[in-house]
């Protein structure tokens, strides 16, 4: 099982791959566009770090991850690829080595079970 970055304007997909589209106008697109690509993934990565479990970006990162996880290659599509792109941020989401933030829900749910006796 593979996660592998494509470019939109050059890649064609097989019949059957998963295809998932990142770029502008997705619910994954990158909100900073102005600067250096480097610059502005990380600026996605504090985005995405600094955004709660339960928003519609990490429900759409574990959902990701989950068909990742059972076994689906999946294929992350933007325009700026091959030069430094979101989509490898995404990657590392999908892959854990980035966290959300915990919601409110969780928050409170720790801290319920961490005073029971």
């Amino acid at each position: 099982m593979t996660i592998k970055v494509r470019n939109l304007n050059t890649w064609k997909a097989e019949e059957g791959e998963f295809v998932e589209f990142v770029g502008k106008g997705s619910v994954l697109e990158n909100p900073y566009t102005k600067g250096c690509k480097r610059k502005l993934n990380d600026e996605f990565k504090k985005y995405l770090k600094d955004l709660s479990e339960d928003s519609p970006q990490w429900q759409r990162i574990e959902y990701l991850k989950n068909l990742h996880e059972s076994g689906e290659n999946l294929n992350l599509l933007c325009t700026c690829y091959p030069d430094p792109c979101h989509s490898n941020v995404i990657s590392d989401a999908i892959n854990g080595k980035i966290k959300p933030k915990k919601s409110i829900k969780t928050v409170c749910e720790d801290v319920k079970s961490s005073n029971k006796v």
